[in-house]
């Protein structure tokens, strides 16, 4: 759940090479066949909102509204644009201009910015051929602005496959309703139930039971996937009634993917004519909401005693957190971004760089001065952002094969789950399964289309780049195979091997039953192949001393090999184990008493006894069998469990 503000672009009228305010922005020339008419007027879908309150800026900003989308002008643009009105030449405004404000203003002035700013911009109508009239406008903005009208590749910081649901005609209602909660005298009483409510939960009742009611209850947790879309839905009612608190208006609600996972949304876009403080609230808004949700949640418990429903507390509890996140555009990015007064971060990290840069910075937008603190809060953000967004898009690109193989194989076992439920016909049960495959499908689905995002902007540039010669095109293919080789190397880990014949000497076991369970289990095998186990999984790894069995056959559900050895086994043969643990994932090395082998080597439903650890098969059978498809979950986590390997 977020709420969607459209990234504030500025433009500065600015130059290096100008000592005047009029000079054009460094780097932007005009869309080719384009002409400054005579009396210049709005293009269409363009409307004046005014002064942007309380930025971190020290000029001045101005916004103006164009295709539903704000940009963020200096005021002599602003005032240009404001006197474009069809009627008016350009001498008419630059007379005007230079009556009524600082600047000294000729002709010339006004049509080099109308040229090199506004009607790139598409704030202005262009044509060809002499004078326009804003009545032939509206077909030459599609020809001569293409600079606006230029279909851009998806950004994956950016909410994309936005779908608008709700109207404003629909949420304007409500929002005059519900904006009395944020009046004082609701306001401090309801977050004081609230706290007391969350201490109640968290630290007098507990929520682990709360936990095992759902995990065993495929009706509860369909029940708890509906509440959860249902306080999502209050969740940006809260935006929305913060927004209508301050006199500002929803434009509508919606849902789309952000980074990879399905969110709802609401466009707050109105809220940057509003005061810092008005905006922070509404940025603030969901949680408030949210929180309200959690505490009739809990009021609800008290009167019916489901103790699902303080799970519901706790997973709204955890969102909020994840959404506080500043790292990118949730609900805590953009509250940080106004208490500094800089519109959106991320999109001013360019021009800030190209300002900071001593040398000939690459052409582009430049970012008007900041205030002190705003400029230092700038610096920080950049430094904290940066490396964690790219250990982020490391990881998920490190990711894929394991996450491409666990859901393919959660897939299938959904789908043995629904086959069967209709056959009992328990239809609760089936559209448990249905739902969990939903689930499990849309992160893969957004996870695709973030990576295609992060490739596409650096494709175009090296095929741009290449093409003019020979020589390049040459460099611009080992660049390509680089990369590859580099995606490769990376994702070889997590890839079982390719055609690896399973050794000689497997014992093969049909495992039947894989439940969770909170009790000590009693296996056929020794050590086990399989069969119920643990919640929690065994952290893959090498272990110096025993380790649990319903853990570790959790891990193997995963897709885990695990290398078990008798405590006596010389300590060479042990560093060659721990060797094996260290250089892949999903293997796990322990001691285990009383072994009927030196040393024995387990996956799930698969067994190989041996005597050492140098024996060739034993990497045979670990080719074989990690990640290999005899686990029903392949490809499911080995870290983040229980244990601690060394």
């Amino acid at each position: 759940m977020i709420h969607e503000k459209p990234h504030a672009a500025s433009h500065s009228d600015q130059s290096p090479e100008m000592s005047n305010p009029i000079g054009a922005q460094q780097g932007l020339t005009p869309p080719s066949g384009a002409r400054v008419p005579d009396r210049p007027c709005l293009a269409p879908d363009v409307q004046l909102v005014g002064e942007m309150p309380e930025t971190g800026f020290k000029e001045r900003q101005w916004l103006i509204l164009r295709a539903g989308h704000f940009l963020q002008v200096s005021e002599l643009l602003y005032r240009v644009t404001e006197q474009a009105n069809g009627e008016r030449t350009l001498e008419d405004i630059a007379t005007n201009l230079t009556e009524s404000t600082e600047w000294l203003v000729s002709p010339d002035h006004v049509r080099r910015l109308l040229e090199t700013k506004l009607i790139p911009l598409g704030l202005i109508s262009s044509g060809a051929g002499g004078a326009v009239g804003c009545d032939s406008a509206k077909d030459d903005v599609t020809a001569h602005g293409a600079i606006v009208a230029r279909r851009r590749a998806p950004s994956p910081l950016a909410l994309n496959a936005r779908v608008t649901t709700i109207g404003p005609h629909v949420i304007e209602p409500v929002a005059r309703v519900l904006q009395v909660l944020y009046a004082p005298p609701f306001l401090i009483p309801l977050l004081i139930a609230i706290a007391f409510a969350h201490a109640w939960v968290y630290f007098v009742h507990g929520v682990g039971s709360s936990v095992l009611s759902v995990v065993y209850s495929p009706e509860l947790f369909l029940i708890t996937m509906g509440i959860l879309v249902l306080a999502g839905v209050v969740h940006e009612f809260g935006h929305a009634a913060a927004l209508r608190y301050g006199r500002g208006q929803v434009r509508g609600m919606g849902v789309g993917f952000y980074l990879v996972y399905p969110v709802f949304y609401t466009d707050v876009t109105d809220s940057y004519r509003l005061g810092r403080w008005a905006r922070v609230r509404t940025d603030l808004g969901g949680f408030y909401f949210h929180l309200i949700f959690a505490l009739a949640l809990v009021g609800l418990y008290l009167v019916t005693r489901q103790e699902f429903l303080l799970l519901i507390v706790l997973l709204i509890d955890l969102d909020i957190v994840r959404q506080l996140l500043p790292f990118v555009r949730l609900d805590g990015y953009w509250a940080l971004a106004d208490v500094s007064g800089i519109p959106d971060f991320l999109s001013q990290i360019g021009p800030f760089i190209r300002n900071a840069l001593p040398l000939a910075a690459p052409e582009g937008p430049r970012l008007p001065a900041l205030k002190r603190w705003a400029k230092w809060s700038l610096i920080i953000y950049i430094v904290a952002t940066l490396p964690a967004l790219a250990f982020f898009f490391f990881l998920m690109i490190k990711g894929v094969p394991l996450m491409l193989a666990a859901a393919w194989d959660s897939l299938h076992h959904q789908m043995g789950e629904i086959a069967e439920a209709w056959r009992r016909g328990d239809a609760v049960r089936a559209a448990a399964a249905i739902v969990q495959m939903v689930v499990l499908a849309l992160p893969v689905v957004g996870a695709e289309f973030v990576l295609y995002s992060l490739a596409w902007h650096p494709f175009r540039a090296l095929l741009r780049w290449s093409r003019p010669t020979w020589s390049r095109r040459l460099a611009g293919v080992l660049v390509a195979a680089v990369t590859l080789m580099l995606v490769g190397f990376l994702w070889a880990p997590a890839l079982p091997a390719i055609g690896a014949q399973a050794p000689s000497g497997v014992q093969s076991f049909a495992v039947t039953d894989r439940t969770h369970v909170l009790m000590p289990v009693t296996y056929a095998q020794t050590p086990p192949v399989g069969g119920n186990h643990a919640p929690d999984w065994l952290n893959c790894g090498f272990y110096n001393s025993p380790v649990p069995n319903e853990n570790a056959v959790h891990s193997m559900e995963h897709g885990a090999v695990w290398i078990t050895y008798r405590p006596d086994l010389p300590r060479p043969e042990v560093e060659l184990l721990r060797h094996q643990a260290h250089q892949r994932s999903h293997v796990l090395v322990s001691p285990y008493p009383d072994l009927p082998a030196p040393l024995v080597a387990s996956a799930w439903g698969r067994q190989l006894r041996l005597d050492r650890a140098d024996d060739p098969r034993l990497d045979q059978f670990v080719r074989a069998f990690r990640l290999g498809s005899q686990a029903p979950e392949r490809g499911g986590p080995c870290t983040g469990g229980v244990g601690a390997p060394q």
